[in-house]
């Protein structure tokens, strides 16, 4: 009685853990499904990092879809279109399916 008890109590233990587990959802288009969403989440780890004023200045940000990730990066905007721009712009390179942040830089 006592050993079938106790495995009553393991098995009711198993289920109850197993129910409290759900599955995750993984949608069809990936986390980051379009080019808005990319601008985003590029914006949101940039910040911290480089600082608001530096990424809001960078603003435009153009995201380019290259097989499975998005390649974001920042605008330099100059007054002449005849002179080099000084400085550079923030890169950030997020998987498309899971979100992840695969590169991010500030070119100089």
């Amino acid at each position: 009685d006592l050993i079938m008890k106790n495995i009553l109590i393991g098995c009711l233990l198993i289920l109850a853990s197993a129910a409290g587990q759900s599955k995750s959802v993984i949608p069809k288009n990936g986390f980051v499904p379009d080019a808005a969403t990319a601008v985003a989440v590029a914006e949101a780890v940039l910040v911290p990092v480089y600082g608001k004023d530096q990424i809001l200045s960078e603003r435009p940000f153009k995201a380019v879809l290259s097989g499975d990730k998005w390649i974001v990066t920042g605008s330099v905007l100059c007054d002449s279109p005849n002179f080099p721009c000084p400085g550079g712009a923030a890169e950030v390179q997020i998987s498309r399916k899971s979100g992840q942040i695969l590169y991010m830089t500030h070119y100089q």
